[in-house]
């Protein structure tokens, strides 16, 4: 039906469903950041993020900057307080509009009685309940606070 067929290569050629062809996406950015996600007892600690940018007024363990690319040696000047952090073995990946995350995640317990000060205390029976952005959510499940 198309009127130009009686002069289309492709249609000649049989290969008129592989025109036109699409141009390969182009490869997002990559960054790498940590998330911290410091416990004590049946406690998680969480912060409110700002309410403009990534993840706008919800709820996340802190984290560095995770719209900046952040080199690895730079990730314990980040960490929301002094603590034995140590980082699971596998770094997260998560794929955003536009760029892609490899964030390492770290996991410490404390017995500090106060939070820091843009920080609080969540309930780890509660951490459904918070509306983690997806990140966080798989975050939470690597260090066994959540189920996948």
């Amino acid at each position: 039906s198309c009127p130009l067929s009686a002069f289309c290569a492709a249609r000649r050629l049989g290969a008129s469903r592989d025109f036109p062809a699409r141009a390969p996406k182009p490869q997002k950015p990559r960054r790498r950041g940590a998330i911290f996600i410091l416990r004590r007892g049946d406690e998680t600690l969480l912060r409110r993020l700002p309410p403009k940018g990534l993840f706008g007024g919800m709820s996340a363990f802190p984290s560095t900057p995770l719209t900046q690319d952040i080199p690895a040696a730079a990730f314990a000047g980040f960490a929301p307080c002094a603590a034995r952090w140590r980082a699971l073995e596998q770094p997260l990946t998560h794929v955003f509009t536009h760029f892609a995350l490899e964030a390492t995640v770290f996991v410490a317990q404390t017995r500090a009685k106060s939070a820091p000060s843009d920080c609080r205390w969540a309930a780890r029976d509660n951490l459904d309940k918070e509306g983690l952005p997806t990140l966080m959510r798989k975050a939470a499940a690597r260090a066994g606070l959540v189920d996948a």
